[in-house]
């Protein structure tokens, strides 16, 4: 009894003292942009469709851009796909455009060859487990093109996708394609806003997210009597039918995410002048709560939007023209800007993707003619797809049950906690580290519940502290 007694003592005296020593180098930080973790170049961009990149649900990423490429957290390739020909049109190779993820870790892809749009879902492994064409490829036709904008996973289990439909001289409308989880397309629909005398009305998507009520939400553009494009936000039901839409100020809106601050409002981002990259909040009812621009946006550039690991925060990724890094990240934290982070070379750079990491981090995916820089690799100024990882804006990570240090479901990113992140062991938690597990590292730690430390070695803030068998803490 005595000998645990003088260890409980001892280890609350560790607690104490490495809360001093989280408490003194957090009152000396200060908000860092993050690091690049890693970066890939996917050869020449030329004659690629949309190139997107998103978060499998077991861990990792995955690619589209000439096939589909699936990725570790740290950037491996775990498997690669070229999507095979449509069962009712073999000889006839298809091209992925959307992709979208699974629960079970796997995959909705849309697809398109000369004649037909296709819909193919993949296995966790990369086997394809069926593709089923649903619509014409008439992007040839005089009459009529036809181009599609994005692909979700609903959670019903189904996919919807989202396109553009142009009638030459009859202006263009949005069209939906809704499918249950076998591949049926189950509802069509066209849908635009009320042109009223506009001989040739557009309607345009961009962007569609279910909400958190099970209907959806849609932003792109649309003109109205005798008018220019502006922002066009609607609101769906399950059945895809209009419960209302609205026309904003500004030219057209390019992405949107559900508020981090308030689940049942937006924050979406488009653009009024073309040269600058404004974000809106948007209400259950679809009006402007808040509005805020910035400028600098180089032309004929989208802009995204990342809602991240962390509750209380945003960000946004666009384009600027200034040859010294052009993708531009700027990350709202508790609805004030922190900070703006610059990625590229002395080339040109764009942004066709961008998605949240498990750590907190960002997966961006672009173009890029740079040699220099942040680009590392490239010989030559030909434009090839960059995949460029960075680290996480807010590097907290918090314990979400008890467990070993180097378990990853024991912290809240899934992750084994890295010496850039804050890390929170709390309340009726303990977290332990032992001889048996590698040295843990972090930049602060701050401890609410029990650090349990035996015969391991912890780095905080670059500064080593050892404790042996006996409890004894080493420097």
């Amino acid at each position: 009894m005595r000998k645990i007694y003088r260890r409980e003592i001892k280890s609350g005296w560790l607690r104490v003292w490495l809360l001093f020593i989280s408490v003194t180098v957090a009152n000396a930080q200060t908000t860092q942009t993050p690091t690049i973790q890693w970066q890939r170049l996917l050869g020449s961009s030329r004659g690629l469709y949309p190139k997107q990149a998103i978060r499998a649900n077991n861990g990792g990423y995955a690619v589209v851009y000439s096939s589909v490429l699936r990725l570790s957290e740290s950037g491996g390739t775990l498997w690669e796909l070229k999507i095979p020909d449509s069962p009712d049109f073999p000889g006839y190779p298809n091209t992925p455009t959307f992709i979208a993820a699974v629960p079970d870790g796997g995959f909705g892809v849309l697809t398109y060859n000369q004649f037909k749009w296709s819909l193919a879902r993949l296995n966790s492994d990369g086997t394809v487990r069926w593709i089923k064409s649903f619509a014409d490829n008439t992007s040839s036709s005089s009459s009529s093109s036809r181009q599609f904008t994005g692909l979700i996973y609903m959670t019903d289990g189904g996919f919807l996708a989202i396109a553009d439909i142009s009638y030459s001289r009859m202006g263009s409308s949005a069209e939906l394609y809704k499918f249950d989880n076998t591949g049926v397309n189950t509802i069509k629909t066209v849908i635009g806003f009320p042109g009223g005398n506009n001989p040739r009305p557009t309607s345009s998507a961009k962007r569609i997210i279910q909400t958190t009520d099970d209907n959806y939400l849609l932003v792109g553009a649309a003109s109205g009597t005798s008018s220019p494009p502006t922002d066009w936000v609607a609101k769906l039901d399950p059945q895809l039918t209009v419960i209302w839409q609205k026309k904003l100020a500004g030219r057209g809106l390019e992405d949107v995410i559900i508020s981090p601050y308030d689940n049942s409002a937006f924050i979406a981002v488009g653009s009024v002048t073309g040269t600058d990259t404004r974000s809106l909040t948007i209400s259950a009812n679809g009006d402007i709560t808040d509005s805020s621009k910035i400028a600098n946006r180089a032309s004929f550039t989208s802009s995204f939007l990342i809602a991240g690991t962390n509750p209380n925060s945003h960000t946004i990724v666009d384009v600027v023209n200034e040859r010294q890094g052009d993708i531009r990240l700027q990350t709202v934290m508790g609805k004030t800007l922190s900070y703006q982070q610059k990625l590229g070379g002395s080339g040109a750079e764009t942004i066709t993707g961008a998605v949240s990491g498990a750590d907190g981090g960002f997966l961006m995916i672009g173009t890029t003619t740079s040699t220099d820089g942040d680009i590392q690799g490239k010989t030559n100024t030909d434009a090839e797809v960059w995949l460029v990882k960075v680290g996480p804006v807010a590097n907290t990570v918090y314990s979400v049950k008890s467990g070993d240090w180097n378990d990853p479901v024991v912290w809240s990113c899934n992750c084994v906690p890295a010496a850039w992140q804050n890390v929170t062991i709390n309340n009726m938690h303990t977290v332990r580290l032992d001889a048996t597990m590698p040295a843990a590292a972090c930049l602060n730690l701050e401890i609410i519940g029990t650090f349990s430390m035996q015969g391991s070695s912890i780095s905080i803030n670059g500064a080593s502290i050892t404790l042996d068998d006996t409890n004894i803490v080493t420097n």
